[in-house]
């Protein structure tokens, strides 16, 4: 009997032994794979997404605190403007000299191969922080695309960068380059390329109320249903961790979730509200999907 007592206790400690061993493997696997975590956001860095128009101060001073000072290195990347000169005199930078930035940078080129300049590869692994002005979102992707560069923006929100960025540096940072050629008929299909994808599955779009593009993302998210849509107005930003993203500033953030869509289609029959609008200080949960504020 008592032999028995003792295999039996020690069949059970082997057992949960196992499941314990198993429940680390499956978390390792997990932390391991950031799609299965948060199929959105899953950097230790965060990210400013601006909506356009004038930044307010405590954008810059947010950006300065995430960066560790306003003495860390910040690299600067204008290339969505087509304003050459504008660039070269160093136009772009005085937003950040003005309040009191002391280590800037600049990359800037419209061709893939000198993106991946050894110089510019060093400049980002010792960056703190980017930022990507606005202009034209498809002349980033031309430039940096699939370049060595590109998997650097990745490797600094990896190691708790921070990335900013205004307007087309918004929908950059998004799954696809919303805007262009497909604001001239909202009724048609329009394959969109993609972007950056620093946020995941999320479709971003600027300067929403300022310039009435507050249906715009309707379409996108009805072609696009895996994508979540996030429309934000000028001297506004949404700031995204891992958790949640956090609506900052003088306006509004608008978001289009077809999960909410589809529960609207079975409560009403059709899609009523098509986005739900948030103010400063509203926070939306990546896990639960919803809203508080």
């Amino acid at each position: 009997m008592k032999k028995f007592q003792i295999f039996f206790f020690s069949t059970v400690c082997f057992l949960l032994a196992m499941q314990s061993l198993r429940a680390q493997q499956i978390n390792s696997t997990k932390q391991n794979n950031p799609t299965q975590q948060n199929p959105y956001f899953n950097y230790a860095g965060k990210l400013i997404i601006v909506g356009g128009g004038n930044m307010p101060d405590s954008l810059f001073t947010l950006f300065a605190q995430y960066c560790g000072g306003k003495d860390q290195p910040v690299v600067y990347i204008p290339t969505a403007t087509s304003d050459e000169k504008y660039i070269q005199e160093g136009g772009h930078l005085v937003k950040f000299t003005s309040r009191g930035f002391t280590n800037l940078s600049t990359i800037h080129t419209r061709n893939k191969k000198e993106a991946d300049d050894p110089k510019n590869i060093e400049l980002i692994r010792k960056a703190k922080g980017i930022f990507f002005g606005g202009g034209d979102q498809a002349l980033l992707t031309a430039a940096y695309g699939g370049t060595k560069l590109y998997d650097e923006f990745i490797a600094l929100l990896k190691r708790g960068g921070v990335i900013m960025g205004t307007s087309a540096g918004a929908t950059i940072m998004g799954s696809l380059l919303v805007g262009g050629d497909a604001r001239n008929d909202l009724t048609k299909k329009y394959d969109f390329e993609p972007a950056f994808s620093f946020v995941q599955n999320v479709a971003i779009d600027q300067h929403v109320l300022a310039r009435n593009r507050q249906f715009d993302l309707i379409p996108v998210i009805e072609y696009y249903p895996t994508n979540i849509g996030v429309a934000i107005d000028e001297s506004t930003a949404i700031i995204v961790d891992a958790q949640q993203f956090k609506v900052i500033g003088a306006s509004y953030a608008l978001l289009f979730d077809p999960k909410d869509w589809e529960q609207q289609k079975k409560e009403w029959g059709r899609v009523i509200k098509p986005f739900k609008m948030m103010s400063a200080g509203d926070c939306f949960n990546w896990t639960t999907r919803k809203i508080t504020p």
